[in-house]
């Protein structure tokens, strides 16, 4: 009995002072560790990407690809986006040309870069993923996709949604991880008009009315460009002398009455000829004002449009076509137009060839189209042939007169070759919808032997530093 009243004391001992010098002796390491913690916290995780102050100098290069033909002229575009929203003028350079050495790279296209194909071949035909990438001091935004619309919609997307500006401080965010698909709904409306060649579509009083060759009209009282269409059958009282080619009609309301800029071939002259008829409601019927061709007699002229100057001066823009010139190269050319409309009040003057653009490969100037941007600018959107056919081109006055001097945009509205669509398409012209959306409309494609036929087509568009583009991105 003593004895284990023995071993009980000691045992109560161990308790009171060695397990006590355990604990402390593992506590300075305890304390320790959570010192170390304080001085020497984890790095916080970036939220954000600094691309530049606005308007500085960037560190970010961006690297196209060159297996397509997309890739480089999607970096110019995705370059010109970015300067747009930010004034940061970003290096383009091709991937076998890239400083490597760079910590920060916007890759587009690039298809041996393995950050690239890993997203790459996740996609599907028409879809589009944009992705942040950081590794250590390396930033990578990579933009993927398969398809030329599912990159146009992938450029509208990043900068729209996601290039922002905070305190002077252009920024994106360091997360992104998202992805989408094209929708053709979104691009383009394929109208359920029947065939119907050089379509110009008016809208008045929530009513659009399409007008095209043959002087054919119709009429959609839906509200939707999608809906239903009416025909009005010949919407024109047909002129004694007009014996065939009732071509490319644009009626434009002015000072309270419709007029129709059409054309036909005379059996006076031998030759097309422009000329303006009136009516004092849309459907018709047009009659002709001008008794007989406004345009000159002995020229093959097409396609006239309409256009009234800053100063009210009413001009007539059209083709002197390609079968009457000189040289067999088609010409743009203008003149003035008295108050009534009725006749010409100065000589025609000529404003560029068919052969002037460097995407041009035929002779042709088809379908003008005016439009004044609002910093002052004078567009013409014009057809001609590209090496993939009928296509929609943009010319700039220098000056923002009709008179004046006139350059080609080497960047085509309207393009198989820029879109990768099916078809060729042409003879554009712009309209706004009843919710006040811009459009452009044209035939696609362009003459037969497809499986649909020349087909109305309507295109959202938008007016952007100074020019038009494509409007497909809808939130």
């Amino acid at each position: 009995m003593k004895s284990l009243r023995l071993f009980i004391a000691a045992l109560c001992l161990m308790f009171v002072f060695i397990f006590p010098a355990c604990r402390a002796a593992e506590a300075p390491v305890e304390s320790t560790t959570e010192a170390q913690q304080e001085s020497e916290p984890l790095p916080e995780k970036k939220t954000t990407i600094s691309i530049a102050e606005r308007g500085k100098e960037t560190e970010f290069q961006l690297i196209y690809g060159l297996k397509d033909d997309e890739s480089p002229l999607a970096a110019f575009r995705l370059a010109k986006l970015i300067m747009s929203e930010t004034d940061i003028e970003l290096n383009r350079v091709a991937d076998m040309h890239a400083n490597r050495e760079k910590n920060c790279e916007i890759l587009i296209g690039t298809f041996n870069r393995a950050e690239y194909m890993e997203i790459s071949e996740t996609l599907s035909d028409d879809e589009y993923a944009i992705k942040t990438v950081i590794e250590g001091e390396k930033i990578k935004i990579v933009i993927a996709y398969k398809g030329v619309f599912a990159l146009m919609c992938a450029m509208e997307r990043f900068t729209q949604d996601y290039l922002k500006t905070e305190n002077g401080i252009v920024t994106v965010p360091a997360d992104i991880d998202v992805s989408g698909k094209f929708s053709e709904q979104d691009a383009m409306i394929v109208s359920s008009l029947p065939q119907l060649r050089d379509p110009c579509i008016l809208v008045e009083d929530g009513v659009y009315y399409a007008y095209g060759t043959r002087w054919i009209g119709f009429k959609n009282t839906s509200g939707d460009l999608r809906g239903e269409w009416e025909e009005l059958g010949v919407v024109a009282q047909i002129p004694e002398n007009a014996e065939t080619n009732y071509w490319a009609p644009e009626v434009h309301k002015y000072n309270g009455a419709y007029y129709m800029f059409t054309t036909y071939r005379s059996s006076v002259t031998g030759h097309r000829g422009c000329t303006i008829m009136k009516s004092d409601k849309p459907e018709g019927p047009f009659i002709e004002i001008t008794n007989g061709h406004i345009t000159p007699s002995d020229w093959d002229s097409i396609d006239g449009t309409f256009y009234v100057d800053p100063d009210g001066q009413p001009w007539m823009v059209f083709v002197h076509e390609w079968t009457s010139t000189d040289d067999g190269i088609g010409r743009m050319a203008a003149a003035k137009l008295s108050d009534d409309l009725t006749h010409f009040i100065s000589e025609p003057v000529e404003l560029f060839r068919a052969d002037d653009p460097s995407w041009s490969r035929a002779q042709v100037t088809d379908g003008c189209w005016m439009y004044r941007c609002e910093d002052g600018q004078l567009l013409m959107l014009w057809s001609n042939s590209d090496s993939a056919g009928y296509c929609v081109g943009i010319a700039r006055s220098a000056d923002g007169r009709v008179d004046g001097t006139w350059t080609q945009d080497d960047e085509l509205l309207y393009s198989k070759n820029m879109t990768g669509v099916k078809y060729d398409g042409g003879h554009g012209m712009l309209f706004y919808d009843t919710d006040g959306q811009m459009y452009l409309s044209i035939h696609s494609p362009n003459g037969g032997g497809h499986d649909r036929p020349e087909t109305p087509v309507f295109i959202p568009v938008r007016e952007e530093n100074g020019t038009i583009v494509w409007d497909i991105w809808k939130k």
